[in-house]
C-alpha cells in the first residue's frame, strides 16, 4: 500500500485498520475503536441488524460509503464476527470461535 492510499479498514493493527485478527470476545469488543464499530457489533449482539442498518453502520464505522464500508463488512464476515441468522432474518454478531462467512439469502 502506498502512503497516499487510505488504509484497509478490515486490516489488522499492522495494516492500520480497525479489525484485529482472532475470535471476537466481549473484552475485545469493548476495546475496539472507533466507537461506531463497537456500536455496530453491540447492536448485532442484541437484536441483530437488518441489511439496511448493517450497510449504514458499516459506512459510519469505516468513515465513508463505498469500498471502505464493503471491505469492513467483508472483514467482519471473514473473521466470523458477523453472520446471517436465517431464523431471525438479521445479521448477528458472533462471539467466540471464527466460523465460515455466512451470506444473506439472495
Amino acid at each position: 500500500m502506498r502512503s497516499s492510499e487510505p488504509p484497509d479498514p478490515a486490516a489488522g493493527p499492522d495494516g492500520d485498520g480497525l479489525l484485529p485478527e482472532g475470535p471476537l470476545t466481549m473484552s475485545r469488543l469493548l476495546a475496539l475503536e472507533p466507537e461506531p464499530l463497537r456500536r455496530l457489533l453491540t447492536l448485532g449482539l442484541r437484536a441483530g441488524l437488518e441489511e439496511t442498518e448493517l450497510e449504514r453502520l458499516c459506512e459510519i464505522a469505516a468513515g465513508s460509503p463505498g469500498p471502505a464500508a464493503a471491505d469492513l463488512r467483508a472483514g467482519l464476515q471473514q473473521r466470523g464476527w458477523l453472520g446471517w441468522d436465517a431464523d431471525r432474518r438479521r445479521w448477528r454478531t458472533r462471539l467466540g470461535a471464527a466460523t465460515s462467512g455466512d451470506q444473506a439469502p439472495a
